[in-house]
């Protein structure tokens, strides 16, 4: 007897390791200072600065579109461009709620400041809804091996990117440390 397993269809999650921009955490702080009302969407007590078009700051853009030239746009007949980017400053208690991102191609998060226990992002299995009982019902090996649990979650350091598709749901875990955890999300198009 042969037996094999294929995943078909994964999402995929792309990871992104960087060195950090010493002035981009700053330039969080100034925006936050400039604005301090927070936007509420899918984040718990932090606060969330208003979105921002791709070109507004050339500090985000030229850093994400370089990251992106040297990874992303060399998997894509195409290239990405960033639709909309915000600022994200969590302290002690803060968290995000399960969300997407509709109305573009991909998602992603850019990590400025990670302290220790500060939260992990997850994302929800796209197929939970109606494969329930049979996501439950794997093992621990499959779930994790194959990416076949409810959730799977990501440790952010400093300087990671994460880009994923804009349909997978995910959230933030609350942060316990008495630190801010600060990351900047941003929408972006695949245009050809």
């Amino acid at each position: 007897m042969k037996y094999t397993q294929q995943p078909v269809f994964p999402s995929l999650i792309h990871i992104i390791e960087t060195d950090l921009d010493t002035d981009i955490k700053p330039f969080c702080y100034e925006v936050k200072e400039q604005n301090p009302d927070s936007v509420l969407q899918s984040n718990y007590g932090g606060w969330q600065s208003k979105p921002a078009l791709g070109q507004d700051n050339d500090l985000i853009r030229h850093k994400l579109y370089k990251i992106f030239d040297e990874t992303i746009n060399k998997l894509l007949i195409g290239r990405v461009i960033i639709d909309g980017w915000w600022i994200n400053i969590n302290g002690h208690g803060s968290f995000n709620l399960s969300h997407n991102h509709p109305n573009c191609d991909l998602a992603g998060v850019y990590y400025v400041q990670v302290p220790k226990d500060s939260g992990v992002i997850y994302f929800e299995n796209p197929h939970n809804f109606y494969a329930r009982n049979e996501l439950d019902n794997y093992t621990p090996d499959a779930k994790t091996g194959l990416s076949q649990g409810i959730d799977s979650s990501c440790q952010p350091t400093e300087g990671m990117l994460l880009v994923f598709p804009s349909y997978l749901r995910h959230g933030v875990s609350l942060n316990a440390s008495q630190e801010d955890r600060i990351s900047i999300s941003f929408n972006l198009r695949v245009i050809g």
